[in-house]
């Protein structure tokens, strides 16, 4: 009974990390905050791989993000483009429904108190979806990395 007991508490932490879900992620070598982002990301169980590049924009351009929605970074998963300081439970949101006019979700500019961006002020700030023919949908509003009212 002790060494199933002790087999699956070494088998369990391995399997969450089988399942973690790899975010890459691309930032300007110099930014602090994109990876304050990233390790609240590692918190939440994303496995993260940080691209320090002086040609992150690129990828804003490949994934057509548009300049109003962009950020400090930006984050591929699933093939959906993560523009920014956007809270997980907005990413897991995205992952789990899937939508077919959406190319990502963001955080446009970067908004104080946002995850990775917690200087003492938290402002209320929308996270948005960026549909594939440029424009956007609110997903909804937040406040620090809790939704204050939903939209979509």
């Amino acid at each position: 009974m002790k060494k199933a007991i002790l087999k699956l508490c070494l088998i369990a932490p391995l399997s969450l990390l089988a399942n973690a879900k790899t975010i890459e992620v691309y930032e300007s070598p110099t930014c602090g905050c994109c990876d304050l982002w990233a390790s609240y990301m590692q918190k939440k169980g994303y496995k993260v791989n940080i691209h320090k590049t002086n040609d992150f924009l690129n990828i804003k351009e490949k994934y057509k993000i548009n300049p109003y929605y962009q950020s400090c970074h930006t984050g591929i998963i699933d093939g959906y483009a993560i523009e920014g300081h956007v809270p997980e439970d907005a990413i897991s949101w995205l992952l789990s429904h899937k939508p077919k006019d959406v190319i990502g979700i963001s955080a446009p500019g970067m908004p104080q108190g946002s995850p990775g961006m917690e200087q003492g002020y938290e402002e209320e700030y929308p996270v948005i979806l960026m549909l594939k023919d440029g424009s956007y949908k609110i997903y909804a509003y937040y406040k620090g990395d809790k939704i204050v009212r939903k939209v979509k």
